[in-house]
């Protein structure tokens, strides 16, 4: 019971609310009558392809040990990865304005992405080619939480498109380095994350600096009303828990902590 409960905080509750307090948040910032019916798609396609990737990397040899977890309990996460896609999925009909070509390729590249980032082709999935792992995690998180509200809403001002957008995918690049620390014991030399080709020292300062260009994109060129005393604890509280971040930190240093963090950022904008 004490790990049900463990997985469904840590790795489902979590970094799905977070997902979807940011999107809510942006769209609420953006004044976006249905910023709630946002969040909660946020929240859903979230926990749909969190569960998702995870019933499909429980079947590698070398798990960690939540995969353990999950390849315990497929019956349970196989109900919960149906009902959140289903969710999902009626989410997104109802909140589609129009279905643009944009919108079409933005949803199938992160979907496709979603999918081959562990589905594996010629025995390689996406996570494992080099250089590719964070690129892949911003990308969708960018695409799905942040360009798709935006873009559905008819909102891409020349300020979002060069500023905005791109200024959250640097911040989402910044988090992401803190889980290659991570999972340093279980990638392959040959993905070439950040930290196996600069070590871990040098990683840390790397995320800051993305964390640091990513404010100033947002606070000072897009709009300096975002520069809030919430905004700077967003991202001082994700510095210090990228300073404190290694190889041996527990499963819920990251996913509670990192992973949780990203709520701050949401809340910030929801209360603009």
């Amino acid at each position: 019971m004490i790990r049900l409960l463990e997985y469904f905080i840590y790795l489902n509750i979590v970094i799905s609310t977070s997902a979807g307090l940011l999107i809510m948040g942006i769209t609420n910032y953006f004044s976006i009558d249905n910023y709630i019916l946002y969040g909660f798609f946020g929240f859903f396609s979230t926990l749909s392809v969190y569960n998702i990737q995870r019933l499909v990397k429980s079947n590698i040899n070398k798990k960690t040990p939540w995969l353990n977890w999950v390849s315990k309990h497929k019956k349970l996460v196989t109900i919960i990865s149906c009902i959140s896609s289903i969710l999902a999925i009626l989410l997104f009909v109802s909140l589609i304005t129009k279905l643009t070509p944009t919108i079409i390729i933005l949803i199938s590249i992160s979907i496709l992405i979603s999918c081959f980032y562990v589905i594996k082709i010629k025995n390689k999935s996406l996570r494992e080619l080099p250089y590719v792992k964070i690129h892949s995690i911003a990308l969708t998180w960018t695409a799905i939480i942040v360009a798709f509200p935006l873009l559905n809403e008819h909102i891409y001002t020349w300020r979002v498109l060069i500023y905005f957008i791109p200024s959250h995918y640097l911040y989402f690049i910044a988090i992401a380095i803190p889980f290659d620390i991570r999972d340093l014991k279980y990638d392959l030399l040959s993905q070439r994350t950040i930290p196996q080709v600069v070590g871990v020292k040098c990683s840390k300062i790397i995320s800051i600096i993305l964390l640091i260009l990513s404010s100033i994109g947002l606070g000072v060129l897009f709009s300096p009303n975002l520069f809030t005393y919430l905004f700077v604890t967003a991202i001082l509280v994700q510095v210090l828990f990228i300073l404190f971040s290694a190889e041996k930190r527990q499963e819920y240093y990251y996913s509670l902590f990192i992973d949780g963090a990203i709520g701050l950022l949401g809340l910030n904008y929801l209360i603009l």
